[in-house]
């Protein structure tokens, strides 16, 4: 979680690996064919972009100007596709399966999947980043897959507004960005008072010069804005232009939401929805409260293949300690099970979910929190796992929880309405530069799609598709980021209506907002409250 499987994102210096090792390694890799393949597999897979005239292309991440998408076309190639019959050729498109929507044809390459995205409701590209996966497998019953992650020029700075573009004919140049800097969250007030003022402020940058800024239809005065000192969720460079614009709208119970838009030179325009809602009372546990809290730094395997980490196990403590305390409504300590180090084993970890997320009854509280690395099987890469102590990655299956595993574990064994899932996972890392090149990593994805599947339950991972999650000694003298304002948030940082009362959604949208600010955006926690928006996690603490 805290670092690149590759350990690319270290905020401290890594040790090198010995040069017998490396040497040893390259050795295996030469003699050994299977795993030639395996590390640098053939370009079986293209993807390509119709709407934006972007070529076929293997990379695995590509950059595209909106998220306005009507065509995929996903081209499996020759000689690979001569074996490959069409009933055996599946995608995927953000975790959801892509078959309604798509068909196999011939091409002149091998074989193509036309996607189309305005067949059936449902299947639309989001804001920011998106996953397409593909599966094929030949005659002889060997499976070959890619993932391709698709990135958005736009993102989706906040997940409680909507955002809509709208791309000029025949402009090759991608849509105004716009942040909102205030506010920062779905308005509420209280249906008490008759009208409400709020304060819109943002940036909005654009290649092009921005022409218009508009709040509920009505122009707004703007000003040229170079970067905004401490802000980082936006950029402008010498090829942008950019404004600031700062307003004030009065609102009442009838209003459902304040609309911002801004349009550029060419006609490009982004459009950015903001909720408005009564606040709603918060919803207290009733019953007993329970948590597993599992965190690791240091892994058996850690000279070998997998990387240890600086904080997990610090971040676990942290947990484990603050929901004690009575501002998190004293959870009783035999009612806790921590997991640090080379107490979370492969066997601990299964026999905790097993046993012990089967105690709590329907109507109390279970949080699960997880601090350590997440990775593929870096041989089968579609499979995914939580890495545990003693995890071998030349054994994964056997050593490691796989995520369907997971999923099995919380479906059959939980019985509580009320589960809270918290995981500081690294899913860009943990596992050394010297194994199999791992290509996109989905596992926050495929968390969040396996996990949350009742509505009590709540979810939140520390980063987004293919992001490295960070841990550093700036962060509460050593702490994941993630970890850090979660516990900042539970303290009272994140009780944004004043009630008092820190709710599982306040928690997500502060440390939302947090982490990317400090990350510069480079992780993007995900998030899905689902029916434990309003639950009370937390006492805010008098000032």
């Amino acid at each position: 979680m805290k670092s690149s499987l590759f350990g690319e994102a270290k905020n401290y210096e890594r040790k090198r690996w010995p040069t017998l090792v490396i040497f040893s390694i390259l050795v295996v890799l030469l003699l050994d064919p299977v795993s030639r393949t395996q590390s640098q597999p053939p370009a079986v897979f293209e993807i390509e972009f119709p709407d934006f005239q972007i070529p076929p292309s293997s990379q695995s991440e590509i950059t595209v100007p909106s998220g306005n998408i009507s065509q995929i076309l996903v081209h499996i190639l020759k000689p690979v596709a001569d074996n490959i019959d069409y009933g055996l050729i599946r995608t995927q498109l953000n975790g959801q399966a892509a078959a309604p929507i798509a068909e196999v044809v011939a091409g002149s390459r091998g074989k193509i999947v036309k996607i189309d995205l305005n067949r059936r409701p449902g299947y639309h590209f989001v804001t920011g980043r998106n996953t397409v996966e593909v599966w094929a497998q030949n005659r002889r019953g060997r499976t070959y897959y890619s993932s391709f992650v698709i990135k958005t020029v736009n993102t989706n700075w906040n997940e409680d507004f909507t955002y809509e573009v709208q791309l000029a004919p025949g402009t090759k140049d991608a849509p105004p960005k716009v942040v909102l800097l205030e506010p920062q969250r779905a308005v509420e007030f209280s249906r008490a008072k008759k009208n409400k003022p709020v304060k819109i402020s943002g940036i909005a940058t654009s290649a092009g010069e921005i022409v218009r800024v508009a709040v509920d239809g009505q122009n707004v005065q703007f000003k040229k804005a170079p970067e905004v000192a401490g802000r980082q969720l936006t950029r402008t460079t010498d090829s942008e232009s950019g404004v600031s614009f700062e307003t004030t709208r009065s609102i009442s119970f009838n209003t459902t939401q304040i609309v911002v838009d801004v349009e550029d030179k060419s006609g490009s325009r982004t459009r950015v929805l903001i909720p408005v809602s009564p606040i709603k009372e918060a919803t207290r546990v009733s019953g007993k409260k329970y948590a597993l809290i599992i965190g690791i730094s240091k892994y058996k395997n850690n000279l070998r293949s997998i990387q240890n980490l600086e904080f997990a196990d610090v971040d676990a403590r942290a947990i484990y300690e603050f929901l004690q305390k009575p501002a998190a409504g004293g959870f009783a300590r035999e009612d806790m099970l921590l997991l640090s180090n080379e107490q979370a084993t492969h066997a601990r970890i299964r026999d905790a979910l097993t046993s012990f997320i089967s105690k709590p009854e329907a109507n109390d509280l279970l949080v699960i929190f997880f601090a350590g690395h997440g990775a593929p099987d870096p041989i089968v890469r579609q499979n995914l796992y939580i890495i545990a102590h003693d995890t071998d990655i030349e054994d994964m299956p056997g050593t490691a929880i796989d995520m369907a595993m997971l999923r099995g574990y919380v479906d059959r064994n939980v019985r509580s309405k009320r589960v809270v899932l918290l995981m500081d996972a690294c899913h860009s890392g943990g596992l050394s530069s010297g194994t199999r090149d791992l290509g996109n990593n989905l596992s926050n994805l495929y968390l969040e799609k396996w996990l949350y599947q009742e509505e009590g339950r709540a979810i939140i991972t520390s980063s987004d598709v293919n992001e490295i999650s960070r841990e550093s000694q700036k962060w509460g003298n050593g702490h994941g980021v993630f970890t850090y304002y979660v516990l900042q948030g539970l303290k009272g940082d994140a009780d944004t209506n004043q009630d008092r009362f820190v709710s599982v959604g306040e928690l997500f949208r502060y440390v939302r907002q947090k982490v990317r600010s400090d990350t510069d955006s480079k992780q993007n926690p995900r998030m899905l409250p689902g029916a434990n928006e309003n639950l009370a996690l937390s006492v805010a603490l008098s000032p």
